[in-house]
């Protein structure tokens, strides 16, 4: 029987950039915090979920037979009922501004080994960026796909020439030579797509050299290579002290 449940408490932390999956949807991996049940991924959702980053949602999910990471989840209903799909997530509230430093800083996880160690998929680092670039995209689709009336569809992560990727050591960091990862971030791709001649201000638009900002990198691994970590979401929340709780937050 498939596992369900009801999560009322999930926090929106990021979404990856839309791609398409094999019956021709176009899809997007959502990750976040529920203080109930700790780190959650849901995948696929539609790209016109009607939620934003810091919203707080009560969605029905079942567990994906397939995919066996803990985190992983779908929407109950998401393939027979794709087309209704913002109708089961209920929009609750905003997680207060004034809480969210607290939360990520009491989240931190030593090092992205330690994540995979523990068998985990989903985590925050804070890390101390070494470099940040753009690799072409290995497997670089130049075509425009069309739907049944002759419009565009909206661009998967095979349709940008260039992949944002940074080189960065976890606050405790296990590997010698750092982390070298790709960020699959659904608003670095938005802007390439829309100023494809000003690519590097995605680095600044991300906060990630300001003295004002702490930096934090949602981080998950692959469906398919489980000891493969991708930066999901870049989170950038203003300096100020940090208060910690009086049990460890759940992971």
């Amino acid at each position: 029987m498939t596992r369900k449940m009801i999560i009322k408490d999930l926090i929106i932390l990021g979404r990856g950039c839309p791609e398409k999956i094999k019956n021709g949807r176009i899809t997007v991996c959502t990750a976040g915090y529920s203080p109930t049940h700790g780190f959650i991924r849901i995948y696929p959702t539609r790209m016109d979920m009607p939620f934003k980053r810091w919203d707080i949602i009560k969605v029905p999910v079942e567990k994906n037979p397939r995919d066996t990471r803990r985190e992983s989840w779908k929407i109950e209903g998401s393939k027979t009922e794709w087309d209704k799909l913002d109708e089961k997530i209920d929009v609750i509230g905003k997680f207060p501004e004034e809480k969210r430093l607290d939360l990520i800083s009491n989240l931190i996880d030593d090092c992205v080994h330690v994540i995979n160690e523990q068998k985990r998929s989903l985590g925050i680092i804070k890390p101390t960026i070494e470099k940040c670039y753009f690799s072409e995209q290995e497997d670089y689709d130049a075509s425009t796909q069309l739907d049944l009336l002759g419009q565009p569809l909206p661009k998967v992560k095979e349709q940008y020439p260039y992949v944002p990727r940074v080189k960065y050591y976890c606050s405790k960091c296990k590997a010698p030579n750092g982390h070298d990862q790709q960020v699959l971030e659904w608003g670095f791709y938005e802007w390439m797509r829309k100023y494809p001649d000003k690519i590097d201000q995605v680095w600044e638009n991300a906060k990630l050299f300001s003295h004002d900002y702490e930096k934090f990198f949602l981080v998950g691994n692959l469906f398919q290579y489980r000891s493969r970590f991708i930066i999901v979401s870049i989170i950038r929340l203003r300096k100020r002290n940090i208060a910690k709780p009086l049990f460890p937050l759940k992971k």
